[in-house]
């Protein structure tokens, strides 16, 4: 039987085609009920092999696209050398600046490689639901324009900024602030988007979709756990296994 995922929320893996490991440990999640979507990379050496996995997979669904213009190489003939390094790959110290915006070279360019990115999915035969991106970067104040244009280009939801509070007022409200922006354009993928600590922190029941961020991987001993924080899934899982218990009592 499937896990207990509540109907409320959307469990989605990041990282598709990232590496064999990640595609391996999200084809799992996704068997397992771990799991209901998850956002692929575009620009990565395994993409045709994660989109064999998936057409052979059926299981795999809510496909997003993981826009990635943090690390590796782009897949345009993006022209900003700024936002690249001496090898061509993404500069995350430029493209993951928090306060800059895009001068209009750049901007174009961005977009451009935003839309390359979606259409190298779609090319590959793969329905797309939603767009987010590595990093969070599509959250910031140089890139929030571009994606949500994109997300209408597209007719695809966008996930929203984290919505809960880290201590800092001002990227809270910032946040409040994008997140406003999506939701009016009515592209939101959910209603809150947060960790799984901090979903599991609130025992309030919410009156709107959550989208709970993971990252699947198996390590060199085949255990699976969150290749970003070591804990995350195995709180997760304990989480839909007590639900599961208590649907059959």
């Amino acid at each position: 039987m499937a896990m207990m995922i509540p109907d409320n929320v959307i469990a989605n893996a990041d990282d598709l085609g990232l590496q064999p490991s990640i595609n391996r440990a999200i084809l799992y999640c996704f068997e397992q009920g771990y799991i209901n979507s998850a956002s692929l990379l575009t620009n990565t050496e395994y993409f045709d092999e994660t989109v064999y996995l998936i057409h052979q997979n059926p299981s795999i669904i809510n496909i997003g696209v993981h826009v990635n213009l943090a690390e590796g190489k782009p897949v345009t003939n993006f022209d900003q050398e700024a936002y690249l390094d001496s090898d061509g790959n993404w500069n995350l110290n430029m493209t993951n600046k928090k306060v800059s915006l895009l001068p209009p070279g750049a901007n174009m360019a961005f977009a451009k490689e935003i839309n390359a990115q979606i259409d190298k999915t779609l090319s590959a035969k793969i329905p797309i639901t939603h767009l987010d991106s590595h990093y969070h970067i599509h959250t910031l104040p140089a890139f929030y324009k571009l994606f949500l244009k994109a997300a209408n280009s597209y007719n695809l939801k966008l996930r929203l900024a984290q919505t809960y509070s880290e201590g800092s007022w001002v990227k809270f409200t910032y946040r409040k602030y994008v997140n406003s922006l999506i939701k009016k354009s009515d592209k939101a993928y959910s209603g809150y988007f947060e960790t799984v600590d901090e979903f599991l922190k609130n025992t309030i029941p919410r009156d709107k979709i959550t989208e709970v961020m993971l990252h699947p991987d198996f390590d060199p001993s085949n255990n699976l756990t969150d290749h970003y924080d070591s804990s995350t899934l195995s709180k997760w899982t304990t989480f839909l296994e007590d639900r599961k218990q208590a649907k059959t009592q």
